[in-house]
């Protein structure tokens, strides 16, 4: 999920009143009945000036009234994270994979310099990773969920703006196990993923 923000944005010679919405690779403007969407990589210049962001891109130069955040979204823009550092992998991290995830993603985590398991088996895992491609994959999440330790998490990895599974559905069959969904990431244009982690209060105490 990205970070949102009320503004005023210029364009054109025109004030709109709005939303901006920094995305992992986008930035997003609506209000006054327009609907902006510009991707980082359409960027020409990435500029501040006292309290506001400047955007140079093929629609011409966009300002957006940010105050404090105007530096801080600026750096997110020219700096954006890898995917693996939104996922929190990195070295020494043990990670499983359960199902078929997109080779250039599993590529991405063993490049991270994580231990990534050749097999879905074992346990205390860091992090695991479940490839949903329909509503029926959910149901290996309670089994995913014994491979990992009390503080790891489950990425639940599936396709975007489908019928089978609904993003409702994703979320339903990981809270009826009692799990936790504390952060979601754009993975690229086709998926999206959902992290579950282990309630506090059902976590084991340790001796």
């Amino acid at each position: 999920m990205g970070q949102e923000l009320k503004t005023t944005m210029r364009m054109d010679g025109r004030i709109l009143e709005g939303t901006a919405l920094l995305e992992t690779d986008s930035l997003i403007f609506r209000g006054d009945g327009a609907s902006i969407t510009v991707k980082f990589a359409e960027m020409h210049g990435v500029e501040t000036s006292p309290g506001w962001l400047e955007i140079r891109c093929a629609r011409g130069l966009l300002l957006f009234e940010l105050g404090a955040k105007a530096e801080p979204w600026a750096d997110r823009i020219k700096n954006p994270k890898a995917l693996v550092d939104k996922l929190g992998v990195g070295e020494g991290k043990k990670v499983v994979v359960v199902g078929k995830l997109d080779e250039w993603i599993k590529a991405d985590l063993a490049a991270s310099g994580a231990k990534v398991a050749k097999s879905a088996r074992g346990k205390d895992f860091d992090v695991a990773f479940l490839a949903v491609k329909k509503k029926a994959d959910l149901d290996k999440i309670a089994s995913t969920r014994e491979l990992i330790h009390d503080t790891g998490g489950i990425w639940i990895v599936y396709p975007k703006g489908t019928e089978d599974p609904r993003e409702r559905d994703v979320l339903i069959a990981g809270r009826t196990l009692g799990l936790v969904d504390n952060k979601q990431v754009k993975v690229d244009d086709a998926l999206t993923a959902v992290r579950f982690v282990i309630p506090v209060a059902l976590r084991k105490k340790k001796k």
